[in-house]
């Protein structure tokens, strides 16, 4: 590989389209690729042509993926293959004309070539010329070629990237087939229609040998032979009926459409998919079919009144208007009949053996069909009055006072019934079987983050979900979350009660804390606090150090001997306060000393608040030159 690179770095040097760089902050990686080669035509030992492929040859290209990532995109129109194919056809000569290095015929902007480099095991090196691989160079390229036959273009030429199709009709017998495409022989053809109709099993062998070589031309060549097949089972009669023989004339297809429907389409009703899939089909196809007649045939009778009706949904009036501009008939054709479209299944009686196919039931309204639950939802009384305007006959009076100023704040839309909120928000119902699927992804999955209850009920009134026991069903699903139990801070609600530490008086319980270490003034960087817990009266005093001395002596001289010894002591588990001294200290005395837990401050947190006020006061108070 390093030499295919080596000869096209060489040759991209001699003719000047790259050349050598050091300094860009833009470099991109070079890969070896197979490339694809055609078939040509070549003399054999006996100078006839005939089709060869030449040996398989490589192509240097350019990752230039970075660099188009961040490039502003040339939205330039590039032809049509089906429009330049139709305007083609109907000429008896051709001539293809491929442009020779085409991208590299445009010179780069000599500020942007630097964008352009790109390194191998040779070097590292920018173009001077437009390579390929760049997100812009197909724009950029037709947009030239469009310049400079402008006035060519549709009337004796076609271009196409680097491709050019010169064609006329002023020459004869030359390369007639070329505007005919692949297809079969004629000939051959001939030779399957002339042939006898079988007469045995042997013959309808042979006749389908033959025809299932062109198996690959004729679509649905399986169900079209179905029948000859069904002869050559074992043990059946031989005979040779009209279903063997294709002779009913039905239309033949030269184009097919189908796309695929998203996630708001597939809720359409039958009557909007059916008029969507016209819809389509004109659009697609409107360069032939404006100003002309289109006949449509479909199973679905409501069709043909649809295109009439007044009051239909904003949707439909839409569709109908991008109609207008079509001469368009829709003719009623059965299932079984309409074997050009993709038609329903039809339904068979098991109970007839002549196989009678059973019509399609059209007598109910879209609007009067309901999905069948094992449960109704909770909004069934609702949906049955506005969309057919039946009410339950079992409401008292109150009840049916109460639905009918209920009833007016939904609306139905098919197929799902929508919500007037107070917050002027239209909502979309929820029925039991997916509200917790939207509780789940509200809550639990990535876009839920595991928030509150109310947070996740909020989420889903912003979604466009409602229905009326949203949040209790919220609290529920959030109360059963394993994974707020394990992660998530447990609730002032769902507390454990608090007991008091001690019944104590005044000095009884005190707490201390060492704060600091602080920049250092006439030496002291400790304060060593002490607050009672009941009165919340601070002692505080500057030190030097922080070990389990100053803390004795401390507690000696400005506890003890001032406000008496008390029943406990709480700090932390430091090593000043936990000590051999100290707790011997604590034992003299019979002062029960408590330890907070670590990382808790909650345990000691009278000690916290009073340290936070101190600091709080140090900050304002104490002097720029540290010397107070």
């Amino acid at each position: 590989m390093k030499e295919v690179v080596r000869a096209k770095v060489l040759k991209l040097l001699d003719v000047g389209i790259i050349y050598p760089i050091s300094d860009s902050k833009w470099v991109s990686a070079v890969h070896v690729v197979p490339k694809r080669i055609g078939i040509t035509m070549e003399k054999n030992e006996h100078k006839e042509l005939v089709q060869t492929r030449p040996a398989a040859s490589w192509r240097v290209c350019t990752d230039y993926r970075k660099l188009n990532s961040d490039t502003r995109k040339d939205y330039f129109p590039m032809p049509f293959i089906d429009q330049m194919l139709e305007r083609l056809a109907g000429h008896a000569y051709y001539c293809f004309l491929d442009g020779y290095s085409g991208y590299n015929q445009i010179a780069i902007a000599p500020k942007d070539q630097e964008k352009t480099t790109f390194t191998c095991p040779f070097g590292t090196f920018a173009y001077r010329r437009m390579p390929f691989g760049l997100c812009n160079a197909p724009a950029t390229f037709q947009r030239c070629m469009l310049a400079i036959f402008s006035d060519m273009i549709e009337r004796f030429i076609e271009v196409f990237m680097d491709d050019f199709s010169v064609f006329g009709s002023s020459f004869d017998n030359c390369l007639n087939h070329l505007s005919l495409g692949i297809e079969v022989d004629k000939e051959k053809i001939d030779i399957i229609s002339n042939m006898a109709t079988p007469t045995s099993v042997k013959g309808v062998r042979s006749f389908l040998g033959h025809a299932g070589f062109y198996r690959r031309f004729i679509k649905d060549f399986s169900k079209i032979t179905h029948p000859l097949c069904n002869l050559l089972a074992k043990d059946v009669v031989f005979h040779f009926d009209k279903d063997c023989q294709r002779v009913n004339q039905l239309p033949h297809v030269i184009y097919y459409a189908s796309r695929t429907l998203n996630d708001a389409q597939l809720n359409y009703s039958t009557t909007e998919k059916e008029l969507l899939a016209i819809v389509f089909t004109l659009e697609k196809f409107r360069s032939y079919l404006v100003g002309s007649k289109v006949i449509v045939y479909s199973d679905h009778a409501t069709l043909r009144f649809l295109l009439t009706k007044k009051d239909a949904k904003p949707r439909l009036i839409i569709w109908i208007l991008l109609l207008q501009e079509f001469d368009l008939e829709i003719q009623d054709k059965k299932g079984s009949e309409n074997v050009v479209a993709d038609h329903l299944s039809r339904l068979v009686d098991e109970n007839h053996g002549d196989g009678q196919i059973l019509p399609l039931n059209e007598s109910f309204l879209d609007e009067q069909l309901f999905v069948i639950q094992d449960k109704e939802p909770w909004f069934a009384d609702f949906v049955n009055y506005l969309a057919s305007g039946v009410i339950r006959d079992d409401l008292t009076f109150q009840e049916r006072k109460k639905f009918f100023s209920m009833v007016k704040h939904y609306m139905w839309d098919e197929p799902y019934l929508f919500k007037y909120c107070p917050d002027q928000i239209i909502r979309r119902c929820v029925p039991e079987s997916e509200q917790q699927s939207i509780l789940t992804f509200s809550h639990a999955l990535a876009c839920g983050g595991h928030f509150s209850a109310k947070k996740t009920a909020f989420k889903v009134l912003q979604s466009g979900f409602f229905w009326p026991t949203l949040f209790k069903d919220a609290f529920d699903s959030c109360y059963k979350c394993d994974t707020c139990h394990k992660m998530g801070s447990i609730s002032r609600r769902n507390e454990m009660p608090l007991n008091n530490i001690l019944v104590v008086e005044l000095f009884d319980v005190w707490g201390i804390d060492f704060m600091g270490p602080f920049p250092s003034s006439f030496g002291y960087i400790y304060i060593l606090v002490a607050v009672d817990y009941v009165s919340k009266w601070v002692e505080a005093t500057a030190t030097r150090t922080n070990d389990h001395k100053v803390v004795l002596n401390f507690l000696k001289d400005m506890i003890f001997t001032r406000f008496g010894t008390p029943r406990a002591i709480i700090s932390d588990g430091g090593s000043h306060f936990c000590n051999k001294p100290f707790e011997a200290l604590m034992k003299k005395y019979n002062i029960t000393h408590k330890v907070a837990t670590p990382y808790h401050p909650q345990t000691s947190i009278q000690v916290e608040i009073s340290n936070r006020e101190i600091k709080n006061i140090l900050m304002k108070t104490v002097s720029p030159t540290r010397k107070d």
